[in-house]
């Protein structure tokens, strides 16, 4: 099994941070091939130019080899901060410049066609405090059922500037391994 392993946070000593790497071994101890892209790390440029939307693709080797990466994968981890409500800019430029039609959908006879049925999804989302943000329905109610990413599911972690640091470990453990069970029975 092929995983694609996206992170969105520009900390590199961030819980994100920690979590996709802690995520990355548990897959790959377990035996499955795992393509981690920190799209800061990468300086992925999230900015969808005019020249992409009406060529309705890239160029760009680094958006190739995502596009190329997720049509050969079985699953996609997205692990992001929920910030303002929403995963940051960065991650919001990725879907608009790789999920493109051709490699997420492509519409036929004006209705979109699904491309990526063949994807199970997850998304770890961080939030400092508690409550409810979009982030959830922008995975699971917009881009997952557009591009047929099915089944997919959305671990929040909240409140993580008001717990204590054991239970934050508790949380990210327990998460890490049910996320692994989540693929492997797939």
């Amino acid at each position: 099994m092929r995983l694609l392993l996206i992170s969105a946070h520009p900390n590199s000593f961030s819980l994100n941070h920690r979590l996709a790497q802690r995520l990355q071994d548990r897959f790959l101890e377990g035996g499955v091939e795992v393509e981690w892209s920190d799209l800061y790390r990468e300086k992925f440029d999230p900015v969808l130019s005019r020249e992409e939307l009406l060529r309705k693709g890239s160029f760009d080797p680094l958006v190739l080899r995502h596009a190329e990466t997720i049509i050969n994968s079985a699953g996609l981890v997205i692990v992001h901060p929920d910030w303002w409500g929403l995963p940051p800019a960065i991650l919001k430029g990725w879907v608009d410049r790789v999920l493109l039609p051709g490699v997420g959908y492509m519409y036929e006879e004006g209705s979109p066609i699904p491309l990526l049925s063949h994807v199970k999804g997850a998304v770890v989302v961080t939030r400092d405090n508690p409550g409810r943000g979009l982030s959830e329905n922008f995975w699971l109610q917009e881009v997952f059922p557009l591009c047929g990413i099915s089944p997919a599911c959305c671990h929040i972690l909240d409140g993580l500037k008001i717990r204590q640091p054991y239970e934050v470990e508790r949380i990210v453990a327990d998460v890490i391994e049910e996320l692994y069970t989540y693929f492997v029975t797939f």
